[in-house]
């Protein structure tokens, strides 16, 4: 749970450029999606205030291209924080961390789209083994059913989960 504090981060931070990976990325909530050009610091931080208020439920930020094989780093209200590794073999680890700092979660986030940096994740739990192979190819998947209750994922579009998520 999220202490209430506003969400701040290191003035040396407040470039909000892009520049250590040429990745680019895609930005995804409940209520919208950003390309890489109308991705910023200041709506990271806007976003990251609106998970601490439970204005939205959940962002994704996923590079075009895995970032020494992590595939994203999605973050649900309350600053619970997964993000998933990609192997070799075709298989995936993914693991989930709770934070209860806005500025800890901002700063993960602006590490990994400006410096390419992916969440060190040692003293995570690795949720791999709970997680439906099914069903777990993103966070949207595992979302259908919780904006459609009593309906499983496959009976929903994702196009239509997401239009209803967004008339809330």
């Amino acid at each position: 749970m999220s202490n209430g504090s506003p969400v701040s981060v290191n003035p040396s931070r407040m470039m909000g450029v892009q520049v250590a990976t040429m990745n680019e990325f895609t930005l995804r909530t409940d209520q919208d999606s950003y390309r890489n050009d109308e991705i910023s610091h200041a709506l990271l931080e806007s976003l990251v205030e609106e998970l601490q208020r439970d204005d939205l439920d959940f962002l994704v930020l996923e590079p075009h291209e895995p970032i020494q094989g992590n595939a994203y780093i999605q973050v649900l209200g309350s600053f619970v924080m997964e993000t998933r590794l990609l192997d070799e073999d075709g298989t995936f680890t993914q693991y989930s961390t709770i934070i209860d700092d806005g500025g800890e979660v901002l700063a993960m986030l602006l590490d990994y789209w400006e410096h390419g940096e992916p969440p060190l994740t040692d003293h995570w739990k690795d949720i791999t083994k709970s997680l439906n192979k099914r069903d777990s190819m993103s966070l949207l998947d595992r979302l259908r059913h919780f904006l459609h209750s009593g309906k499983t994922p496959e009976q929903v579009p994702i196009d239509e989960a997401i239009s209803r998520g967004m008339r809330r």
